[in-house]
């Protein structure tokens, strides 16, 4: 079966968009504000009066950017990704244009269907999220070694280590990298305790499944609104193939079975 994600192309692509300005936005407004530090007003006022103005431009353009992307774009994504989750669950068409092969199982019964679902999702999330945290992580390192270097430097003016500090303890960077660890780590217990599940359940007919399932699915989608965050769409088309072969593997091993794809 053809892969095709109409959700993709519509919501996440714009989402991404947006947080590219924002992520811009906020990169500009950490370099001015050490830069209006180290021009000299008294001698470079015309400069010193550009660089401020663009400091605050910056900075309300990052405030608005954030704001935005937290209550339209990501709200709007995630939204229709979920309603064209449980379409593809139910076989019921909630969204205009569903998805077709982007979720990968033969299963039949709804909430088997919904819980192997999950478990594709938590397949995939967790492998994304661990392939972004090499970067994340080494990343974060530099900038921590060189903020100490600094910071245990004498000669180190005070003002412009505040400055670093606060741009590097920001949402941007420690906080990113903090909820990126947590999100891994919550994905990976939520696919552990699906595998379980799925391996364990003989009646998926039961309430005790089905609300296992629900709840399941609740904890992946909270999980990924509290971090706030969006996965690579460049790791996930490069991992696609692997992981959507590991996931055949793992479906089949769970007799619930995979439809083929073809790879984005």
């Amino acid at each position: 079966m053809a892969r095709r994600d109409p959700v993709g192309p519509e919501f996440y692509i714009p989402l991404g968009t947006a947080e590219k300005v924002s992520t811009s936005a906020f990169y500009l407004a950490a370099v001015l504000s050490i830069g209006v530090l180290l021009i000299d007003r008294s001698s470079q006022p015309q400069l010193y009066s550009v660089v401020q103005a663009t400091f605050a431009v910056s900075v309300v353009a990052f405030f608005i950017s954030s704001i935005v992307i937290r209550t339209y774009f990501a709200v709007r994504a995630h939204s229709n990704r979920v309603a064209d989750f449980v379409s593809n669950a139910f076989s019921v068409p909630l969204v205009a244009s569903p998805s077709e092969g982007y979720y990968n199982t033969t299963a039949t019964e709804p909430f088997l269907r919904m819980g192997a679902s999950v478990l594709e999702n938590t397949l995939f999330t967790k492998s994304i999220l661990k392939r972004m945290l090499r970067f994340e992580r080494g990343r974060m390192c530099l900038y921590v070694f060189a903020w100490l270097g600094a910071a245990f430097n004498r000669s180190t003016d005070l003002e412009i280590l505040a400055v670093v500090a606060q741009v590097l303890f920001s949402e941007e960077l420690v906080s990113r990298w903090i909820r990126m660890e947590w999100l891994r780590s919550r994905v990976e217990r939520l696919y552990d305790d699906l595998y379980a599940l799925l391996q364990s359940t003989t009646n998926f007919e039961s309430k005790e499944f089905r609300a296992r399932v629900i709840e399941g699915l609740i904890r992946y989608e909270t999980s990924k609104a509290q971090a706030g965050l969006s996965l690579s769409t460049r790791l996930f088309k490069k991992l696609d193939a692997d992981l959507s072969r590991q996931w055949s593997a793992l479906a089949n091993q769970l007799g619930i079975g995979s439809s083929e794809t073809t790879e984005v």
